[in-house]
């Protein structure tokens, strides 16, 4: 278990290195908002999107927000997050 725990951390540290590519990607090449991404990349996610916005007007307002900030907030946050979870197991183990 000592190993798996150590093998989990370091992938959360590492594995979303690819979230950086897309962070500069998202600023330089082509900046693109939330809802470009899943457009995109994650069409159900989108369509649950919208499914849970027509549940309640106030629910879709904020999600409207959501989706209209730059998709490079999202993905330095998805990173950060990811990254401190890593770190906070292998400090634990060690």
């Amino acid at each position: 278990m000592h190993n798996f725990l150590k093998g989990l951390g370091y992938f959360l540290i590492w594995g979303d290195f690819y979230l950086v590519l897309f962070f500069i990607h998202s600023l330089f090449v082509s900046p693109i908002t939330v809802e470009d991404y899943f457009l995109e990349y994650w069409q159900v996610a989108f369509d649950l999107f919208q499914w849970f916005g027509s549940l309640n007007e106030t629910l879709n307002i904020y999600l409207l927000w959501w989706l209209s900030l730059p998709a490079s907030l999202l993905f330095s946050l998805r990173f950060i997050f990811s990254t401190s979870i890593g770190i906070l197991i292998i400090k634990k183990i060690n």
